[in-house]
């Protein structure tokens, strides 16, 4: 008896978890039957790796054209090598307020930070997107990892580079620009 009430909590709690991992802009374009996207293509922030790989990151506006709703959101687009992918995530406007907090207290101040024999990482977790800055000794890493929700299994797409870092206020300033 006591193990089919564990199985009974495992599978709620199993399924409990695998909702809502969309953003609500994903949401948003999911429930309306006609989109309209409109990109700023003027504020953008570019992060490319040293064997060619891109993200990029803009806001745009998202319109449900039967309602004439709108929204904001920051669009992101992934272009990796090793598989060859392009892969575009979402960051709803309920995100972004935090992901400026973490940004502007967590990983500016620490830009030009080094090290001795010691590392530290900060983690913003949104939900269809993860960036994480990584200070080891006198070096710095930004890996950003987009989810890809391809039936019940969960892929993480990653990008990193070490020559990017000192890009992350244009980053900042894309996510003031969305309301």
């Amino acid at each position: 008896m006591k193990s089919v009430l564990y199985l009974i909590v495992f599978l709620f709690t199993l399924i409990g978890s695998s909702q809502n991992v969309e953003s609500s802009a994903r949401k948003f374009i999911d429930d309306a039957q006609i989109t309209q996207i409109n990109k700023d293509w003027t504020t953008m922030a570019t992060f490319t790796s040293g064997i060619g790989e891109t993200v990029k990151f803009f806001p745009v506006e998202i319109i449900n054209l039967k309602t004439m709703k709108k929204i904001e959101a920051l669009q992101i687009n992934m272009d990796i090598k090793k598989p060859d992918v392009f892969k575009t995530a979402w960051v709803g406007i309920d995100e972004i307020e935090e992901f400026v907090v973490f940004i502007e207290t967590y990983v500016i101040p620490n830009l030009d930070m080094k090290l001795k024999k010691k590392s530290t990482q900060y983690k913003f977790k949104a939900k269809e997107m993860t960036l994480s800055y990584h200070i080891y000794e006198k070096k710095t890493r930004i890996s950003i990892w987009l989810n890809d929700y391809e039936d019940i299994e969960i892929v993480n797409w990653e990008f990193w580079t070490e020559t990017q870092t000192k890009k992350i206020p244009k980053l900042l300033a894309v996510l003031k620009k969305i309301k």
